[in-house]
C-alpha cells in the first residue's frame, strides 16, 4: 500500500492564519498523483501585501513540509505557486529568494505522489 496514495487531507488541514480558502479542488489523477488546488484570499483586506505575500508562501511551504511528515516515506508532497510564475517547492527543500509584490489571492496547487516504489 505504499506505493498509493491512500492518504488525503480535508480543507481544514490548508487554512492558514489571516487568509480564507476561497476555492478548493482535489483531483485524484490516478493511484499515485494527487493534486489538491487551493486559492487564498486576504482574511481582511482585498490584497496581499509584499510583506504578506512573502509570509503566506512561507506558510504555505511549511504546511507541505508538514504534509509530508505525515506520509510514508516514499510519498513527496510539493507545492506550485500559480501566480509567481509557478514557483515550485518540493517538502524539506530549500524555497528560492522570490521578488514578492502584492497578490488579490494566492493559487497553489499542493502534489503528493509516489517517489519511488517499495
Amino acid at each position: 500500500m505504499k506505493n498509493v496514495i491512500s492518504k488525503s487531507f480535508e480543507i481544514k488541514d490548508y487554512m492558514l492564519e489571516g487568509a480564507l480558502v476561497n476555492g478548493f479542488w482535489m483531483t485524484l489523477e490516478d493511484r499515485e498523483n494527487l493534486t489538491t488546488e487551493v486559492v487564498y484570499t486576504p482574511a481582511g483586506g482585498k490584497f496581499f501585501g509584499p510583506a504578506a505575500t512573502g509570509r503566506m508562501i512561507r506558510e504555505i511551504a511549511a504546511k507541505c513540509d508538514s504534509f509530508r511528515s505525515l506520509l510514508p516515506e516514499n510519498i513527496n508532497c510539493e507545492v506550485a505557486f500559480k501566480d509567481l510564475d509557478n514557483l515550485t517547492y518540493s517538502a524539506n527543500g530549500k524555497l528560492p529568494e522570490i521578488r514578492t509584490t502584492e497578490h488579490g489571492e494566492i493559487r497553489v496547487i499542493y502534489r503528493f505522489y509516489v517517489k519511488y516504489y517499495i
